[in-house]
């Protein structure tokens, strides 16, 4: 992980405990709203923090899959990033599914919303680029946590259904 990357979680961690605190202090403080402004503030610091004092060598990449080019010319590095992109939505994409119950078409569009809002402010935001390469891997990322959540809901129905009778089969 590099420095800058160790630095967006420690802003990421910084943001969310201002932002959690007056929710605590006026007892408003709960499970969801934690989750969501903890969430919020990482995706924030992870997209935006912290400043970079040297500018892009572009400022936008439409070019889909690009980081497979890079990662053959700059190596782990640019592989790295687009598994952190995706990670860094799929989060989004399982709060959508149990929270929001959106189908997984409703969450990948709004993941690429999300994703398109972002960089479209990145474009404004000084250093920082526009990567259509972001907006796959974040929509990719949101449609995976999705899958990831209903996976989840249906094992644990699963335990909930096989539970009872194997209980009462040891009665």
């Amino acid at each position: 992980m590099t420095n800058a990357q160790l630095a967006s979680i420690r802003w990421g961690l910084f943001l969310s405990v201002v932002f959690l605190l007056p929710q605590l202090f006026f007892r408003q403080l709960t499970w969801r709203s934690a989750t969501i402004t903890g969430y919020a503030c990482m995706l924030f610091a992870a997209t935006f923090l912290p400043m970079q004092t040297v500018p892009p060598r572009q400022a936008v990449q439409l070019v889909p899959f690009q980081w497979i080019a890079d990662t053959f010319r700059h190596g782990q590095i640019a592989f790295d990033q687009m598994t952190l992109n995706v990670m860094l939505f799929v989060p989004l994409g399982a709060m959508l599914m149990f929270w929001g119950h959106r189908t997984i078409g409703q969450a990948a569009l709004i993941g690429y919303g999300v994703s398109l809002l972002i960089e479209g402010s990145q474009l404004m935001w000084a250093n920082r680029i526009f990567d259509v390469d972001d907006l796959i891997t974040n929509t990719t990322g949101t449609a995976l946590g999705w899958l990831v959540a209903l996976t989840a809901v249906k094992v644990h129905a699963r335990v909930q259904a096989v539970a009872p009778r194997s209980l009462a089969s040891v009665r």
